[in-house]
């Protein structure tokens, strides 16, 4: 089984949850660093151009509980994640 903590096993929870279409608790850290527990429920997967940064950043696109709205966050700032019943 892959570790849900690292980017891969994050990528691969992410995807099984879109193709199941399950929720997931989220740890996610901000831009600034502040870290936020949410509730998403995973759309698909985009790519997002940064202008400041030579490369694209692989996101997913999700309904967020705690927002009440479809919300984009970087694969890479979820810290941690587990499949909600």
């Amino acid at each position: 089984m892959t570790n849900r903590n690292s980017f891969p096993g994050i990528f691969e929870a992410l995807q099984d949850a879109i193709l199941q279409n399950r929720s997931l608790s989220i740890r996610y850290r901000k831009y600034r660093g502040e870290v936020t527990t949410r509730i998403i429920e995973p759309k698909r997967f985009v790519l997002v151009e940064r202008r400041n940064s030579k490369y694209h950043r692989i996101c997913v696109s999700a309904y967020c509980h705690l927002r009440q709205e479809d919300r984009t966050f970087a694969v890479y700032r979820i810290e941690k994640l587990s499949i909600r019943r």
